[in-house]
């Protein structure tokens, strides 16, 4: 047997480079005073499937609490057996009478379209219109035992 010889070099990796630095909390708002949302308050970020959104400036680990159902919904909408327009209107209804009683969470069930042959046209509509309206902060769909997809966890702005 012949010993193997140590090389004279190391060899060496370039160093991985730093993560960014986190945001500010002055840069994040919670949920707080409309009137300190930033200015481009209305655009928004949505996850790949749809089921949750938030608008800038909510906290992300607000969104992730909505999604462990640690906001309690107090009060709750069925769409079900409501055609498009129907569901639009009563939505809208829903959503400006939980904030004008400052409500902070509440659900919206909307099924999960199985039996549509044209899909979920009714949880399309309740996403498009959360994601629209100025008095949402954020939404997630529920957790299984909730509904799951066929139901929606809204956080409204407080008032």
């Amino acid at each position: 047997m012949i010993p193997l010889k140590a090389s004279d070099t190391t060899e060496s990796r370039t160093p991985r480079p730093r993560h960014r630095a986190r945001e500010t909390n002055a840069h994040m708002v919670e949920i707080q005073n409309p009137s300190t949302l930033p200015a481009d308050a209305a655009s928004h970020i949505n996850s790949d499937d749809g089921g949750t959104h938030r608008k800038n400036g909510v906290q992300l680990r607000v969104v992730q609490k909505l999604k462990r159902g640690q906001f309690k919904p107090v009060d709750q909408l069925d769409l079900h057996n409501m055609t498009t327009s129907q569901g639009h209107q009563a939505l809208l209804e829903f959503i400006n009478h939980s904030a004008a009683a400052s409500l902070t969470c509440v659900r919206v069930i909307h099924g999960k379209g199985l039996r549509s042959s044209q899909g979920p046209r009714l949880k399309n509509m309740t996403r498009q219109l959360l994601r629209d309206h100025p008095g949402v902060l954020a939404f997630s769909a529920c957790k299984p035992a909730n509904g799951g997809d066929g139901a929606t966890d809204v956080l409204l702005r407080s008032s």
